[in-house]
């Protein structure tokens, strides 16, 4: 008697998850995630120096909303630019095959078009060298309950890279 009331309740389960299964998307017809429309970038991105001529470039942040902080990672080649400074880094390291990275948290939210950083290089040798990320990270502030309770949640996003042109 034990069996057949097992047999016949195993026999209910399997059925309602067979009949709700059947009422499910299948996975492949799950959509596609959306790109990020949030972009990183530099301003120029392709900027032609002389050695030896120093130039700025800014690193911008487009189509944002509630950003609270940033921290970037630049890579570079030594052989070519050379760092001579940055626009009020909060944070930097320095060290070996990491070139610069850099920290940085608002006291307000900020939306839209937002200039994160200039940086100024010179033209060290002719050649050509991207200006990439290797750290880029974008968060925002969610609260909860209460102002001291908030979790920093990443901002998805897209990076562009600059390529300098050293003469």
């Amino acid at each position: 008697m034990k069996s057949v009331a097992a047999l016949g309740i195993f026999i209910v389960i399997m059925g309602s998850a067979i009949i709700y299964s059947m009422h499910q998307p299948a996975l492949a017809d799950s959509p596609e995630p959306e790109e990020p429309k949030c972009v990183i970038f530099f301003d120029p991105p392709k900027p032609n120096v002389n050695v030896g001529e120093t130039f700025t470039v800014t690193v911008l942040v487009d189509d944002v909303n509630n950003l609270w902080g940033y921290e970037i990672g630049l890579k570079f080649d030594r052989s070519v630019l050379e760092y001579v400074g940055a626009s009020t880094p909060y944070w930097k390291f320095v060290s070996g095959k990491i070139e610069y990275l850099f920290w940085a948290a608002g006291i307000q939210s900020q939306n839209g078009q937002v200039e994160l950083m200039e940086f100024t290089f010179q033209g060290k040798s002719e050649g050509s060298s991207s200006l990439s990320f290797y750290v880029h990270k974008l968060a925002t502030l969610i609260y909860h309950q209460a102002p001291q309770d908030y979790v920093g949640w990443p901002i998805p996003h897209k990076v562009a890279e600059a390529f300098v042109t050293v003469t």
